[in-house]
């Protein structure tokens, strides 16, 4: 339950219907009808994805994001970043739906063993109308028995979540340039070895199982990334 009412939160935000901080945890407990427990971990989850900044005594304040939000990519969100863009949620439009055999290179990417049967997703997603990104996403059909077509049209984690009870515990990102293939630019329309930013992605369940791996290569005009981390006192 605590997933969903941060989830509402962070939309909340990106909405800026939270100009300036968190409403006191007594007012979100009466809107979500939620226990104090459940509030404060969802708090945390929000917390951790970079969109609030703790004041002892004062409360949670909102992080300001640049001005213009809608290019700046937040790292630090993990759940679903097709609901969590400013502005959006991003339109997916399905290149690929199918299931595939990993081999080497599946493999490697995805930390699974050769010859694990994968569903394949492949999308082209919109920014009010303007190109955002191209996803090629697999998941292991081991953890994920079956995707239906709609639910890669729309959100594939809210889907896992509500027909498997499948959430993250922890993400490997790794963020660089790429040159696309002929493929990949055919889909992305630009040139065959274009350079273009890659988000490689392995999203793992509590017990340190792949149920989810992924490149997305973005091409939204003039994007920016942004990253909160926690400090960590390395002389104590």
């Amino acid at each position: 339950m605590y997933q969903a009412i941060a989830q509402a939160i962070i939309k909340s935000i990106m909405a800026d219907e939270y100009p300036t901080k968190l409403p006191t945890e007594k007012v979100l407990m009466a809107q979500y009808h939620a226990s104090r427990n459940t509030i404060r971990k969802a708090i945390d989850v929000v917390f951790r994805h970079g969109l609030l900044r703790r004041v002892q005594g004062s409360g949670n304040f909102i992080i300001k994001q640049p001005q213009d939000t809608k290019k700046v990519l937040n790292l630090s969100i993990g759940f679903d970043q097709s609901a969590m863009v400013d502005g959006g949620p991003l339109v997916s439009k399905v290149m690929t739906f199918d299931k595939v055999t990993a081999d080497d290179q599946l493999a490697q990417q995805g930390n699974i063993a050769v010859g694990d049967e994968v569903y394949r997703v492949v999308r082209l997603r919109y920014l009010k109308d303007v190109l955002y990104d191209l996803e090629e996403s697999y998941f292991p059909r081991a953890v994920v028995p079956f995707l239906s077509s709609d639910s890669v049209q729309h959100s594939i984690f809210a889907f896992l979540r509500e027909a498997y009870d499948i959430t993250g515990s922890t993400t490997e990102n790794y963020v660089h340039q790429v040159r696309v293939n002929a493929e990949q630019a055919a889909l992305l329309d630009c040139p065959d070895g274009d350079k273009t930013l890659c988000l490689e992605a392995i999203n793992y369940l509590a017990n340190g199982t792949v149920f989810n791996f992924s490149r997305t290569f973005f091409v939204y005009p003039d994007l920016e990334l942004y990253y909160h981390t926690e400090n960590i006192d390395l002389q104590n």
